[in-house]
């Protein structure tokens, strides 16, 4: 009788425990309070910091935006990334936090993903941007799945890096280069950001591996300038075409856009492949800092780098073993993939998204890659939810 007792009591304490883990954490109530679209008083739901950032107006047209496009919230799952909103009609990533007193300290959405998404929906939706726009998806690196301006060369900022990230591995490969190789930083290859180490000490000592991860997870671009001279400039244009040789560092890039005059930039563009060698070489002197940068798109059709998305694809693919490309997964979130890749690239006018996604040990792998060049400048937040949308589409052809 003490026995059966025992287990009846043990049975309601397990249930009472069941019922307190499922029930809602303060920031789950938190998103429910913001999407009730009868809330008044929004502002009072936030710290004075925050609307000092984001006013309370900025704050429900987002708000409503989500819900326009998504409908009813349904459900708040915690992830390792922090939450993911279950609409009526999709979903969004998400982040918030609360200070002590409950309010909003921090928040942030991703792009949606609707639940009856298309490619061909979304396709229209590339063909509205302004400015020249590439879109390819493609299966196993052979089937193409959507292909729209695929074979149009365009300026793609730092996705280049991959091809750096390719020639390495081939040099590794082939000679008795080794990843833990030491470099030493040079003052000719630090350069502007992206990325950290360009605050480092000069002669300070980094591994092969540690620049190859930096290059590609934060694209470092002082990491990428040692890298091009450590596995050598004309080793990547062994796998490049014309247009792109000579192969420029991101340094040489900055440089000849804001550190030198436009008939010195005429003599540039006018002149042979090594008469354009010549003045790469003499450019060490030159300095440009962050100052220098224009506000506007500058010489995106001439100097930069110019790929299809049909080549980034394949370049992606030819490194989906590689593991600095699964460090930033970019816009796809890791727990919903076996393995995923990505590698991006931006500057003003410019705006450049590869991803490789493979949803099982076993199963298909695709790539997405979207260029959108614009000399009035890129919709960035547009270009990002229809990729979004991309990779949702391909998630569900699993």
């Amino acid at each position: 009788m003490k026995l059966k007792i025992l287990i009846f009591t043990l049975l309601i304490v397990l249930t009472f425990s069941s019922l307190l883990l499922a029930q809602e954490t303060p920031v789950q109530k938190m998103f429910f309070t913001l999407f009730n679209n009868d809330y008044e008083n929004i502002e009072e739901l936030f710290t004075d910091n925050f609307l000092q950032q984001v006013p309370a107006a900025n704050v429900e047209q987002i708000l409503n935006s989500y819900s326009s496009q998504l409908g009813e919230l349904k459900e708040v799952k915690q992830t390792q990334e922090g939450y993911s909103l279950i609409f009526e009609n999709g979903s969004a990533p998400s982040q918030l936090t609360l200070n002590d007193q409950g309010k909003v300290a921090g928040l942030w959405f991703g792009s949606i993903s609707l639940s009856q998404d298309n490619f061909d929906d979304i396709l229209n939706g590339f063909k509205e941007l302004e400015g020249d726009v590439s879109v390819y998806v493609a299966k196993n690196n052979s089937e193409e799945v959507v292909a729209y301006n695929s074979d149009k060369d365009l300026a793609v900022g730092s996705t280049f890096k991959l091809y750096v990230l390719k020639a390495l591995y081939d040099s590794i490969k082939t000679t008795d280069k080794a990843w833990d190789d030491i470099i030493r930083l040079e003052e000719k290859n630090m350069t502007l950001p992206s990325g950290i180490i360009q605050n480092w000490s000069i002669d300070t000592p980094v591994t092969v591996k540690t620049l190859s991860s930096l290059m590609i997870s934060l694209s470092d671009n002082t990491a990428t300038d040692h890298l091009i001279d450590y596995v050598g400039r004309k080793n990547i244009e062994k796998m490049v075409d014309k247009k792109n040789i000579p192969f420029l560092k991101t340094s040489d890039m900055f440089k000849i856009k804001y550190g030198i005059g436009d008939d010195k930039v005429n003599e540039y563009l006018n002149n042979s492949v090594e008469g354009k060698r010549e003045i790469l070489n003499k450019l060490d002197d030159i300095t440009v800092s962050r100052n220098d940068i224009s506000g506007s798109a500058k010489l995106i059709d001439s100097i930069e780098w110019f790929f299809t998305t049909k080549e980034l694809s394949n370049i992606i693919y030819e490194l989906k073993d590689a593991d600095e490309i699964s460090i930033n997964p970019g816009l796809a979130s890791k727990e919903n993939w076996y393995k995923v890749g990505y590698k991006g690239g931006s500057e003003i006018g410019v705006l450049q998204l590869t991803h490789l996604l493979q949803k099982n040990a076993n199963s298909d792998i695709y790539t997405v890659s979207v260029t959108v060049n614009n000399q009035n400048g890129v919709e960035s937040n547009k270009i990002q939810e229809l990729v979004s949308r991309l990779i949702s589409v391909v998630d569900n052809l699993n």
